[in-house]
């Protein structure tokens, strides 16, 4: 299976249970690259839309670039009637933007997915001179929580740890950003939520088993074992943060000193 088509039969997932992305986030980037309706947004490795739907409105012109077709369809759904917003048949390594057009590139829980070299490139050819990157992940912050759901990732429970390893080797956000000074941001994020919404974003991570797979009752079993043990009276707290990794992009690269350098992004599944 080629890594576009991974996510193929978990895009209703994905879209349905997916969390999104703390708005504090979002506001944050508007502020600092100072998002006018002049501006121009490409939201790479899009998915079904989630976070390009937070631009609509907000920038002149917003494309959602994504190379898997089920993906595509769903961000065509979320972002119908959005003005000024064009879902792409692209990718990190080849958008079909024209060049310097971009003023803002994002990238949400998918940096891991490219190909490093071809998709530096491709973001250095369509950004404006002085353009930005904004690369943001959810991450749970409950550490007890984290490792109960770790041991689901486990043959014996359907996962396919092949699906996962075909994301591409892991790079500094140095390498993206360049010469270019970037920061780190975190914002704090809570909701509650159900057995449905546990288990469905569960599943929507990449290597877990779908409805037929022999294992999938295991992997239901042991899950529900993990929300009994952290939800009460059928609702699970979940504490978060969303990242956000911020900068403008320079066209030469050298080290970056400070504390910044050398952070590597974790995979999102």
């Amino acid at each position: 299976m080629e890594t576009k088509d991974v996510y193929s039969n978990k895009a209703e997932k994905y879209a349905r249970y997916r969390w999104d992305y703390a708005p504090q986030a979002v506001d944050s980037i508007l502020r600092i690259v100072q998002i006018t309706p002049q501006s121009t947004v490409a939201d790479i490795g899009a998915g079904t839309g989630m976070l390009t739907r937070h631009f609509a409105g907000r920038a002149g012109r917003v494309w959602a670039v994504e190379p898997n077709a089920a993906m595509r369809r769903l961000a065509e759904q979320t972002l119908a009637g959005c003005g000024g917003c064009e879902v792409l048949d692209g990718s990190a390594e080849a958008t079909g933007l024209p060049d310097r057009s971009v003023d803002l590139i994002t990238v949400a829980q998918a940096i891991h997915w490219f190909n490093p070299e071809p998709a530096r490139r491709e973001f250095r050819r369509i950004l404006k001179p002085g353009g930005w990157l904004a690369v943001l992940r959810n991450i749970s912050s409950s550490d007890a929580l984290n490792r109960a759901t770790a041991e689901l990732y486990r043959a014996e429970y359907g996962f396919e740890a092949h699906q996962s390893a075909q994301k591409r080797e892991w790079k500094p956000l140095i390498f993206y950003f360049g010469n270019g000074r970037f920061q780190r941001i975190r914002f704090a994020f809570h909701f509650e939520q159900d057995w449905e919404r546990f288990f469905g974003s569960l599943l929507s991570t990449a290597g877990m088993p779908d409805e037929t797979h022999p294992h999938f009752k295991n992997l239901e079993r042991a899950a529900r074992e993990v929300f009994d043990r952290f939800s009460q009276d059928g609702r699970m707290e979940v504490h978060g943060e969303t990242e956000l990794y911020i900068g403008q992009v320079s066209i030469t690269t050298s080290k970056l000193s400070g504390p910044a350098q050398g952070r590597r992004l974790q995979p999102g599944g």
